[in-house]
């Protein structure tokens, strides 16, 4: 059974996506169910601090943070609305230990790195690589989620350690791990 936050959250998530666009319609019918099977690949990272990359609805952001309520969480989103809607869902749900960053993730700069981030199919991914290089430190970890086939990132610094998945009745879900295993000289 889903916490009751979980379900509040939902709530709002269909009461403000046809003005903000927060999920697609697709996901809406079966959001209970695509939440929930997140929430099984979440329990496979366990952070004291972690950065959510592309916040967007708060997926996977809230969930871990309801799932780990000690930890820190730092989300981050470039648009607005969507940052609006973060901090309405962090006020309504009285969540603690949270920081929102309303700005692109490349314009964060080297003086905001950390040991672990999440990100739930990032996009434009072709901007993922150049992000991490900027927001993390040696060692930091990269946790990834997916869904259909399993498709490795390729990002130079980093190595893939990790790889879960669960087969649901429409799709697969994967929750890929890389660890940063170099800095790429002048990256900025």
């Amino acid at each position: 059974m889903m916490h009751k936050d979980i379900h509040r959250w939902i709530e709002k998530i269909r009461e403000y996506n046809h003005l903000l666009h927060l999920v697609s319609d697709v996901m809406t019918d079966d959001l209970e169910e695509h939440v929930s099977n997140t929430m099984k690949l979440l329990e496979y990272i366990n952070e004291p601090a972690i950065a959510d990359l592309g916040s967007g609805s708060g997926l996977p952001a809230i969930p871990y943070k309801i799932m780990y309520p000690e930890s820190s969480l730092t989300m981050i989103e470039r648009s607005q609305k969507k940052c609006t809607f973060l901090r309405h869902i962090i006020d309504t749900l009285k969540l603690e230990n949270i920081e929102l960053i309303e700005e692109d993730p490349l314009a964060c700069g080297e003086n905001r790195l950390f040991d672990a981030m999440m990100s739930r199919a990032f996009s434009p991914l072709k901007n993922l690589e150049k992000v991490l290089e900027k927001t993390t430190r040696p060692c930091s970890r990269l946790y990834y989620l997916s869904t259909g086939r399993e498709n490795l990132l390729h990002i130079r610094s980093f190595s893939h350690i990790g790889h879960h998945e669960y087969q649901f009745k429409k799709y697969t879900m994967n929750l890929d791990i890389y660890e940063i295993t170099s800095r790429q000289q002048g990256s900025s």
